[in-house]
């Protein structure tokens, strides 16, 4: 089993550190597919950020999946990794400034457990490598409960 980018442990996530208006510049997604309320945790040295979704009692994916049974669709997983990988990229890629990123690809996902609401979900990526001047990848993973639920390998492309 892999283990985390970080340790979430050894972090102080008890604050948002990057504004509202500065993470909606970065990650235009709005209603449903805003997987990221805040950002925790950037450090550009080491190459890492941290960011999460609340999910409440009942989100709105739960009445469909699965009824009786909400279980997070890993699509949603794979999006939250996505943007905190592109907001990551955003804020360490040069090249990207005046850019979206957009998903290219995933690569060797894994589900290693399960999100059930209510939920805290932190997503977290580190810098990855670039080709050329359109291409990022970056390593992604989703945390419930200080237990990694999903990992993944996310190429971005700048449209």
């Amino acid at each position: 089993m892999p283990r985390p980018i970080i340790d979430l442990e050894t972090l102080d996530l008890s604050r948002d550190i990057i504004s509202e208006e500065e993470l909606r510049a970065i990650l235009p997604q709005t209603h449903e597919f805003r997987m990221l309320d805040a950002i925790c945790h950037l450090d550009l040295e080491a190459g890492i950020a941290v960011g999460y979704k609340d999910w409440d009692a009942n989100p709105w994916w739960a009445k469909g999946h699965l009824p009786g049974r909400p279980i997070m669709p890993g699509v949603l997983m794979n999006e939250g990794g996505a943007q905190i990988a592109s907001f990551l990229v955003k804020k360490t890629v040069p090249w990207t400034a005046d850019k979206l990123i957009g998903l290219a690809g995933v690569n060797n996902v894994r589900v290693r457990g399960q999100v059930t609401p209510p939920a805290r979900v932190y997503f977290v990526s580190k810098v990855g490598r670039s080709s050329g001047r359109r291409l990022t990848v970056n390593p992604a993973q989703a945390i419930v409960d200080g237990k990694l639920v999903m990992d993944m390998e996310l190429m971005g492309v700048a449209i």
